[in-house]
């Protein structure tokens, strides 16, 4: 049997704001190992978006430690924090974040801006991507001519155009009707199948359940991991 290796641990995270200061997240610790896939949920405001800002390299801890694929966040520069995200870290959002004037093709190689690829190859491997998120036929399509979901589609092709490890995507079926969203979930599904780690966060406890690992939080704290149930 093939022995699963951690791609991201928490260790006693916590992050404050302000002052006196207002506690987001308490203490939280978990690993998630390469190749799972995992839903965070909870209600409003109980931390998700902060954890989601802390995994993704968006934000640092008050205190503990957030390690990516053996890189430790809190000993990184801001310049490391920007390559990590630029090469370990896909993100997608719930409005998509599109540029209206671009077509999905240059809207997916943006994706590949700060690697220092060519304009050229940045395009064939954008027009790959918008292939495997079945978007062939729309590749010249500006966000003005996709429907809510093929936008999701090619926001789901930027993120992983450069094929990160590790894919964040915050309520990325919150602003879908229900055909689009279960669309967008089995995208994601095949990507984790050919070996991409997904985080998704979800208040939806319909979505959660389709996922093989869901971690629960309420008032910054971990209420229950389904792995250790």
């Amino acid at each position: 049997m093939m022995t699963q290796s951690p791609l991201l641990t928490l260790e006693s995270v916590s992050r404050t704001y302000g002052s006196p200061p207002t506690t987001a997240l308490n203490d939280v610790s978990f690993t998630v190992n390469s190749g799972e896939m995992v839903a965070i949920t909870g209600p409003s405001g109980s931390g998700k978006s902060t954890l989601l800002n802390l995994i993704g390299a968006l934000d640092r801890a008050s205190s503990g430690e957030i390690t990516i694929a053996g890189y430790q966040l809190s000993e990184a520069r801001d310049a490391d924090l920007s390559a990590l995200r630029a090469h370990l870290i896909g993100f997608v959002f719930q409005q998509y974040h599109l540029e209206e004037s671009q077509t999905a093709v240059d809207n997916v190689a943006t994706g590949l801006l700060y690697t220092g690829m060519p304009l050229k190859n940045r395009r064939e491997h954008a027009r790959a991507a918008l292939s495997r998120v079945g978007l062939s036929d729309r590749l010249n399509h500006t966000p003005r001519q996709l429907s809510g979901g093929q936008r999701q589609r090619v926001a789901i092709a930027r993120a992983v155009v450069g094929d990160p490890p590790l894919l964040l995507a915050d309520e990325p079926t919150g602003a879908l009707d229900t055909r689009s969203g279960e669309q967008v979930l089995e995208i994601l599904r095949d990507l984790n199948s050919t070996g991409t780690t997904v985080l998704v966060i979800t208040h939806d406890r319909d979505v959660a359940a389709g996922f093989p690992r869901q971690i629960s939080i309420r008032d910054g704290v971990i209420e229950r991991d389904s792995q250790r149930a």
